[in-house]
């Protein structure tokens, strides 16, 4: 009898050191989640009682045990609703933090999602002033090309005037040159026709005639009729200016003398 005692002592204290090291590994594995994840407040412990974590560490503030329902064979292992307890404990835990990283991966999301309209934002920018850019050389092309367009035709008028005015300055040059060669013309009879013809009387009466003259035209028509101013000098070496005229016709021969 003492032996059949001994030996269901031993096994009892067999299956108790094995239901410490099941409560004490539940106890880890519960402690690990809640370090892990796990908000302050109160949580259960192996030993049926709650206890506080406030967040960093345990504390020492524990709630009474809770009643404990032994199976039906009492054995001393913890009842199934105990262990059910564990689980859901675990899987809440598992749930918080699955929740925790998708919210981390939602909060991301919606940060790269506002770099990316930030960077779009900026690409739009940029493109509107490259073609803006674009637009103002394309511009200052066309304004080059008018440009020069308008020095070229500016230049040719310039040219054309140029050459317009030296014609001018030319034809007024050569019209100028003929009336000289006409009016030399009209003199050159006159003067030829003075000295031929030209006679003047002294005051004493003495007749002197005419031995030289320069005559330059005061106002002729193209017949050479019309006045004209001579020098003319006399035999006896005087001299003296006068207006001479000529007839509308331009007969030399009947020119008048200088009225005394």
């Amino acid at each position: 009898m003492s032996d059949t005692n001994d030996h269901e002592n031993i096994a009892g204290e067999h299956d108790s050191k094995q239901i410490d090291s099941q409560h004490i590994d539940i106890e880890e594995e519960h402690e690990g989640l809640i370090q892990s994840h796990g908000p302050a407040g109160w949580y259960s412990q192996a030993d049926g009682r709650q206890r506080y974590w406030d967040g960093q560490q345990w504390t020492e503030n524990y709630t009474p045990a809770a009643v404990t329902t032994k199976s039906a064979e009492g054995d001393g292992k913890p009842s199934v609703q105990r262990k059910r307890s564990s689980r859901v404990l675990i899987w809440i835990l598992a749930g918080v933090t699955g929740i925790s990283f998708i919210i981390t991966a939602l909060v991301q999301v919606n940060i790269n999602s506002t770099v990316t309209a930030k960077d779009a934002v900026i690409a739009t920018a940029h493109h509107a002033r490259d073609v803006a850019n674009a637009k103002a050389d394309v511009a200052n092309a066309k304004a080059l090309v008018i440009e020069n367009q308008l020095a070229s035709v500016g230049a040719e008028i310039q040219t054309a005037a140029n050459r317009a005015a030296a014609k001018i300055a030319a034809d007024k040059a050569a019209a100028a040159e003929a009336l000289r060669a006409l009016h030399k013309g009209f003199t050159d009879k006159l003067e030829s026709q003075l000295v031929k013809l030209g006679r003047g009387t002294k005051p004493n009466g003495t007749t002197v005639r005419l031995t030289a003259a320069s005559c330059t035209v005061m106002k002729v028509n193209a017949a050479g009729g019309g006045t004209y101013s001579c020098d003319v000098t006399f035999s006896d070496g005087s001299s003296q200016t006068g207006t001479f005229t000529v007839p509308a016709n331009g007969d030399w021969t009947r020119w008048a003398p200088p009225k005394k």
